[in-house]
């Protein structure tokens, strides 16, 4: 089975389940709704949100919120303020559930298409996302709505958030990227470097149990010579 394959079983068999599921972690009490990306079955969001860079006091833009984390951990535990959003309505609905759940009011959800409906004249510290970094080819179908959630076709939507992205960063913002196993990273330095962007490694690890190599990446406007 190819790991496309395997990612489309997963997602199908992942809403036979009974819904809502209750869950705990990093000490929220959490739900996931039928419809959202599956935490349980992708551990990318729990070894990020052991992993994130600093990001006390900062304001923050999540792209793709899913069932809420690590986007309201963040916000709970140091951000100045996030706006988090997504383009599964049904994520929307669950990150709002999952933030009234643990009171945590410094936070906006909002349905968009990456950066389609981000108030133009925001401006964020860290811009982060948790990047759907399984790599298929252009041509690809998708036959389940969540597979947006994991997969990117010919690394389109890559291509739109880092090409939009810097607009929304502060002076000295930066965009924050979780890769996973099976990224491109030739495609990554060629978008990024298209964009006048630098693209550094920050860390990499596995999460225990789970044969996945997990990443993230800084990325940030290069410098101008005076």
């Amino acid at each position: 089975m190819s790991e496309l394959d395997r990612i489309r079983t997963t997602l199908r068999t992942s809403q036979q389940a009974t819904f809502p599921r209750q869950m705990q972690a990093f000490g929220l009490d959490l739900v996931v709704q039928e419809g959202v990306f599956p935490p349980e079955h992708f551990q990318s969001w729990r070894w990020i949100s052991e992993n994130f860079p600093p990001f006390d006091g900062k304001t923050l833009l999540e792209i793709g919120c899913g069932f809420g984390l690590p986007g309201l951990l963040l916000a709970k535990t140091g951000a100045l303020s996030l706006l988090t959003c997504d383009i599964n309505p049904r994520a929307v609905a669950n990150t709002l559930e999952n933030a009234a759940r643990n009171g945590i009011s410094n936070v906006e959800v909002i349905a968009s298409d990456i950066f389609n409906n981000v108030p133009p004249g925001r401006r964020f510290d860290i811009i982060f996302w948790n990047y759907p970094s399984s790599y298929a080819p252009e041509d690809y179908e998708f036959v389940h709505d969540l597979e947006g959630g994991a997969i990117d076709p010919g690394y389109n939507l890559l291509e739109r958030f880092l090409s939009d992205g810097p607009r929304f960063l502060t002076e000295s913002g930066r965009i924050v990227l979780g890769f996973g196993t099976n990224a491109r990273d030739d495609l990554l330095e060629k978008i990024a470097g298209s964009n006048d962007l630098t693209s550094v490694l920050l860390r990499a690890g596995t999460y225990p149990d789970v044969n996945v190599t997990y990443r993230l990446f800084s990325i940030s406007k290069k410098a101008t010579s005076a």
